[in-house]
C-alpha cells in the first residue's frame, strides 16, 4: 500500500512537471489585431450614442495600455487588455440603453399627462417637444434631471388646473374666414400630420366640448371635439381659445 501511494504521488508530480514545462500559447498580431477591431467597434457603437466621459474612461484607459503592450511586442498582455476594453464598452452601451429606454417611457407618460391637463398649459407643451429634439439626436446630458422636474411640474399643474367643463371657443383667423369660410371639422389625423376627411363645419365664436387632445408636432396641436349638435372630430389648435369653468 506504501508503495502504491508513493508511484501514484510520483506520478501526479511528473504530471505536473510536464504540464508546466509546455510553452503557453503564443496570441499573434494578426490575432491582436483582430481583439482590437473588436473592442474600437464596441466603442464605436457606444460612441453613437453620444454617452457622458464617465461611461467611456474605462474603455479609453484599457485601449491606451492595449496600445503600449502592442508596441513592447508584448500581444497577450495587448489582446487581453483589449478584450477587457471590449467588455467595459459593451457594458456602458448597455447601461446608456437602459437609461435612454426609461427617458422613453416618461417622456412617453409627459405627453399623455399634458393632454390631459385643461386648459393646455403651453410652457408645458414647449419644454415637453425640446426634450424630445434633444432626445431624437441623442442629446442625452442632463436630461433625467430635466425630465423629472418637468414630470413634477406637470403635477403640480395637474392638481392645481382642475376643471369641470372642458370647452373651447372658434376663433378664426379674419383671412381663413375669407378664404375658406367657416372653420372645418375634420374625420382623422394622417400619419404625416394632416387633417383628413372633413365631417362638418363650425361659425366663428362657436362652442365646442372638448373631448381630447392630441400633441403631435410642435407646431400641431389637435382637439378632438363635440359640437352642439353632436358631431365630433378633429380642429386643429390655431383656430380654437380655451375655455373652462374651474371647480
Amino acid at each position: 500500500m506504501k508503495k502504491r501511494s508513493i508511484w501514484l504521488l510520483a506520478l501526479v508530480l511528473a504530471i505536473f512537471t510536464f504540464a508546466c514545462e509546455q510553452p503557453k500559447a503564443t496570441v499573434t498580431p494578426d490575432q491582436t489585431n483582430v481583439d482590437f477591431s473588436r473592442a474600437k467597434a464596441a466603442y464605436d457603437e457606444l460612441l453613437s450614442y453620444n454617452p457622458p466621459e464617465t461611461m467611456t474612461y474605462a474603455y479609453r484607459k484599457l485601449m491606451s495600455e492595449a496600445e503600449q503592450a502592442k508596441a513592447k511586442g508584448d500581444m497577450s498582455q495587448a489582446a487581453g487588455l483589449a478584450k477587457q476594453a471590449q467588455e467595459q464598452a459593451t457594458l456602458s452601451l448597455k447601461v446608456l440603453k437602459e437609461q435612454i429606454a426609461k427617458h422613453r417611457e416618461q417622456l412617453d407618460s409627459a405627453r399623455s399627462k399634458i393632454e390631459a391637463l385643461y386648459p393646455v398649459n403651453q410652457s408645458l407643451v414647449k419644454k415637453y417637444w425640446e426634450l424630445e429634439a434633444r432626445f431624437s439626436k441623442r442629446d442625452f446630458q442632463g436630461m433625467d434631471d430635466e425630465i423629472n422636474v418637468m414630470l413634477r411640474r406637470i403635477d403640480q399643474e395637474s392638481r392645481l388646473s382642475v376643471v369641470s367643463e372642458r370647452t373651447a371657443r372658434v376663433n378664426a383667423p379674419q383671412e381663413y374666414v375669407k378664404q375658406w369660410g367657416d372653420v372645418r371639422i375634420y374625420q382623422e389625423i394622417t400619419p404625416d400630420g394632416k387633417l383628413k376627411g372633413m365631417v362638418d363645419t363650425v361659425g366663428d365664436g362657436a362652442k365646442l366640448k372638448v373631448i381630447k387632445i392630441k400633441l403631435f408636432a410642435p407646431d400641431a396641436t389637435f382637439y378632438f371635439i363635440e359640437t352642439g349638435i353632436g358631431t365630433q372630430g378633429w380642429i386643429a389648435e390655431k383656430y380654437l381659445i380655451s375655455q373652462g369653468s374651474k371647480y
